[in-house]
């Protein structure tokens, strides 16, 4: 016998809402129809509204404006090439990969300090730097901005036989950031290794990056390694999933 059991009328409709977005019917930046157009054409109640919008936000597919209504948002994702980010050419014009990402797309970078802690390594940060027991590091937590937005919120380690006594300990490391840093310290960038994966926000996360509850984000391990293939920096970022796009070009031999 055929399951009968239909999903509650808010998922109903926020589905159908949700079509009408993903295929332009609704376009970015467009007024979603009011409470009382909602209750009229789908004969339902303001409380089933209410959990429709709901669920629409929890998506990220749209936001709330007071004394205004709730409109689809906007994309203006990012893109983030990953073969060109840590390119030599912005290290050697003063620009950190961040900001020189960011501003070839015609937008306004800014990075906010949180913290620069020399600490005992978590043990998957000790096991990705190759550190033995006793080693310490350098702890850069930083959080991203995009035309004043957050987009993401990143945490450096750096083995502090590298970092100790070195701009990296200072709030601004230098012109072309952490890498041009480490070139002067002799670490030329060769290689880099990622492990990426979406998930859920954790705690204090959606704050930070000023998200929907719902908004999945994109969890990036970076880990870069020098001339003699030694680990310089085991790098955790935490993106916005709305806000950035990864992109990826690898050789195939």
């Amino acid at each position: 016998m055929a399951d009968q059991r239909r999903m509650p009328r808010s998922r109903e409709v926020a589905l159908e809402l949700r079509q009408a977005i993903e295929s332009g019917e609704l376009p970015p930046g467009s007024l979603l129809p009011s409470e009382r157009e909602l209750v009229a054409k789908y004969q339902i109640s303001s409380g089933t509204v209410s959990k429709v919008i709901a669920l629409l936000k929890s998506t990220g597919l749209v936001v709330s404006e007071v004394g205004r209504g709730v409109f689809v948002r906007r994309r203006s994702q990012l893109i983030r090439h990953a073969h060109d980010r840590y390119a030599r050419r912005w290290r050697e014009s003063g620009r950190a990969p961040f900001r020189a990402e960011v501003e070839a797309q015609g937008r306004a970078a800014r990075v906010e300090v949180i913290s620069i802690a020399r600490m005992e390594p978590p043990q998957w940060v000790a096991e990705r730097l190759g550190l033995v027991a006793g080693e310490s590091v350098l702890r850069r937590e930083n959080t991203y901005y995009v035309d004043d937005g957050p987009v993401q919120i990143v945490t450096t380690y750096i083995p502090l036989a590298i970092a100790e006594g070195t701009p990296l300990e200072d709030e601004t490391p230098g012109p072309g950031g952490i890498y041009a840093a480490f070139e002067e310290r002799g670490h030329r960038l060769t290689r880099m290794l990622e492990e990426v994966q979406a998930r859920m926000p954790r705690n204090g996360e959606v704050a930070r990056l000023n998200a929907e509850a719902g908004m999945p984000v994109l969890d990036v391990v970076h880990i870069s390694y020098d001339q003699d293939d030694v680990p310089m920096d085991v790098s955790h970022f935490v993106l916005r999933g709305d806000e950035n796009v990864l992109t990826y070009e690898l050789p195939t031999e």
